[in-house]
């Protein structure tokens, strides 16, 4: 890459760290932007973005083997680190005939659970030995932090054998009472599944799993989840709801009730997040919980899913939390205007109601 080239995409991208961006956009005719507490902004001091300089990029982020990959199937995920210092996990797609980039931010630092904002409950999933744990959301939520929060929290707290399967490397893990692999796929492995298959025969106590979509990818994780392991992954999802429907409608008709069944006897808890304006400035995570009872189980093993919104919304079981309490006691902390919890809100009614009282 030539040297100038190379100032300037080191520029942009220690500019989008100092910004706490969360994501960085490059597009031919644009200038840089980035995504700042979850508003765009365009860095007007920045050249405009042109083909050579995107094609550039690509010859510096990207190895050989990469590049062949991006020609042959005209969009690549890697990630990519700033001279040691910053990590960035790594889009590069076509539009409109030219190459672009989406950069997302890597936060060098791992947080807690209890820094990013999440329920106590979610700290006893990583107390579990066994089962299912999903972490979902929408894009740009943070639920790959909140993964290793929970997988670093592991780390800190006991011996066990952590293998992770991603796709690709974000976190980097440093040893501590527990001992780690990290498994790229494309890299270390050629699918999700095959690292499963893989690592069910090993002597493994935790597989992390970064995502969870392809139908073969949720019976491969279901699979290994009844295997006396506990498994952990994330979901592309906005509700709990919707993450039960998801699992339970991806599975071929024939495969549907196997499914349901593996699910309600494996499942340990799921918490669904998104990022909110914090009053004031910022972002604040609001997350709804549920650590499954008979009753839930029932349901999904059942397939009345209909009556799992109901259930969430009124249970008092241990470590579930619902989506409106979650919003109601934010606004009542002062974190989030009640305009923009309701917004995202289940019940606008009830959650008029939580936050009034």
């Amino acid at each position: 890459m030539p040297s100038g080239t190379s100032i300037i995409l080191q520029r942009i991208l220690t500019t989008a760290a100092e910004y706490r961006a969360s994501d960085l956009h490059l597009t031919v005719g644009n200038p840089p932007i980035l995504r700042v507490d979850g508003k765009l902004v365009a860095l007007e001091q920045e050249l405009i973005v042109t083909p050579d300089f995107m094609n550039a990029v690509a010859e510096t982020i990207l190895t050989p083997e990469q590049r062949t990959e991006l020609e042959q199937n005209r969009e690549i995920v890697v990630a990519y680190a700033l001279e040691d210092r910053i990590r960035f996990k790594v889009s590069m797609f076509h539009q409109r005939g030219f190459l672009a980039a989406s950069l997302r931010l890597i936060s060098g630092e791992l947080k807690t659970l209890k820094e990013l904002g999440l329920p106590a409950s979610v700290q006893r999933f990583a107390q579990l030995t066994k089962g299912l744990v999903l972490v979902t959301g929408p894009f740009g939520s943070g639920r790959t932090a909140t993964m290793a929060a929970l997988v670093n929290e592991i780390n800190k707290t006991r011996t066990a054998h952590i293998v992770t399967i991603e796709k690709p490397i974000e976190h980097l893990y440093v040893n501590d009472m527990s001992f780690i692999e990290q498994r790229e796929v494309g890299r270390d492995t050629k699918t999700i599944t095959q690292a499963l298959e893989t690592a069910s025969r090993e002597d493994v106590d935790v597989i992390v799993v970064s995502e969870m979509e392809e139908p073969e990818v949720i019976e491969a994780v279901l699979t290994s989840a009844e295997s006396s392991r506990l498994v952990i992954s994330t979901m592309n999802t906005d509700s709990i709801l919707k993450t039960i429907e998801m699992i339970a409608t991806n599975a071929p008709s024939e495969y549907e009730v196997k499914v349901r069944t593996q699910l309600a006897g494996t499942l340990m808890g799921i918490v669904s997040q998104r990022l909110l304006p914090r009053v004031g400035g910022g972002r604040v995570m609001v997350a709804e919980v549920m650590v499954p009872n008979d009753a839930i189980r029932a349901v999904i093993r059942d397939g009345a899913l209909y009556q799992l919104a109901n259930i969430l919304q009124t249970s008092r079981e241990e470590g579930t939390i619902s989506l409106d309490r979650s919003l109601a006691q934010l606004v009542k902390s002062g974190d989030v205007l009640l305009d923009d919890a309701l917004m995202h809100a289940t019940d606008r009614n009830n959650l008029k109601l939580l936050a009034r009282s």
